[in-house]
Formats: C-alpha cells, sequence, structure tokens
C-alpha cells in the first residue's frame, strides 16, 4: 500500500467526541463503537444510525451508547473483536440500517491503513500483552504515520478524554470496520 513517509494521513477532527469518555469498568468496546458510529452519521452517511437515537454532528452520546450496550456488552465485562462486530451487526439488523461490522482478530496495520486511506476510520482492540499503556482497550483510529526508520503509529480518540492521542501501532491487535450493504 503506497502512502507517504513521515507524515500524518488523518481523516477531520474527532474533537467533537472528546468528551465521550467510557464512564466506568469494561465498557469501552459500546463507547469506542459509539465514536465510530457517530463519525460515519457525521461525516460519511448519516443514514448509518436509525431517527430518533443521535441527530447529525450533536455532542449527545447517551441514546446511542443505551442502544448499543444490551447488544454489545449485555454485562460490563472486556469483550474482543467477534463480540463487537457480532453486537454491531445485531445493531443493524434490529434498526433495518443497511451495513456490515467487519472484525479482524489479529493484527491492525493494513486494516487500518486501507480504511483510513479510503476516507473511514477503524476500531481496533489494544492488548496489554503488547505493551499498550491503556491495557486491553478499545479504541478509533483516525490517522496513521510511518516514519522513515519504519516505526509505525496511529492517532485514536482514546474514550479517556484524548480525541488525538498517538500510540505506537504495535500495541493494535484486532479491528472494527463499518462496510456499506447498498450497492
Amino acid at each position: 500500500m503506497n502512502y507517504p513517509i513521515n507524515q500524518w494521513i488523518e481523516l477531520e477532527s474527532f474533537e467533537i467526541y472528546r468528551d465521550w469518555k467510557t464512564p466506568r469498568g469494561f465498557l469501552c468496546g459500546t463507547y469506542a463503537s459509539s465514536v465510530l458510529l457517530a463519525y460515519w452519521q457525521d461525516q460519511l452517511d448519516e443514514n448509518c444510525l436509525p431517527n430518533g437515537i443521535r441527530e447529525k454532528n450533536s455532542p449527545q452520546n447517551e441514546e446511542l451508547v443505551h442502544a448499543l450496550q444490551p447488544l454489545l456488552q449485555p454485562i460490563d465485562f472486556p469483550t474482543v473483536p467477534l463480540q463487537i462486530s457480532l453486537g454491531l451487526n445485531r445493531f443493524f439488523r434490529r434498526y433495518r440500517i443497511s451495513y456490515r461490522a467487519r472484525g479482524t482478530v489479529a493484527g491492525s496495520w493494513q486494516r487500518v491503513t486501507k480504511r483510513i486511506l479510503a476516507g473511514e476510520p477503524v476500531m481496533i482492540g489494544l492488548l496489554q500483552l503488547l505493551g499498550s499503556s491503556y491495557k486491553n482497550h478499545w479504541v478509533v483510529v483516525h490517522g496513521f504515520m510511518e516514519n522513515s526508520a519504519g516505526q509505525r503509529f496511529y492517532k485514536i480518540h482514546d474514550n479517556w478524554g484524548k480525541s488525538e492521542a498517538v500510540i505506537p501501532a504495535e500495541w493494535g491487535n484486532g479491528t472494527i470496520s463499518l462496510v456499506s450493504q447498498i450497492k
């Protein structure tokens, strides 16, 4: 995949979602999903969410989180990519939205670069085992960079109050991306 070296490739600002923070426990999968869906609604396709759950460009996320949590994390336990993608697909089916969540269980760089270059954010799982200072956590990637030394980085919304945190890409393992089913 071709992209410039030593230069950030990024999407529109995620600043509007800065205050979308995981309030407690292990709900980062639900909160990262709400950020991913809100960005899609605000920047890519306002029809990716049903009417009445969230207004386009609204700073509010309560109704969206309330709709997602029973499907993604009915019990406040940690999640893996399969749970999140299946939960998002249940959400899309319940509301008859022509989207599908696609999950991968290993790695992240190829999926992230492909989707960001296409203008789409990606959720990734961070693993403490890979060195993540966030421990095991879900975040939304909205930028990437590879430097001339071969080091790779992501710019993320971290669900803890930072909308442009920079992390090593090697922390990522597992992705969630959205795919429109409208041909």
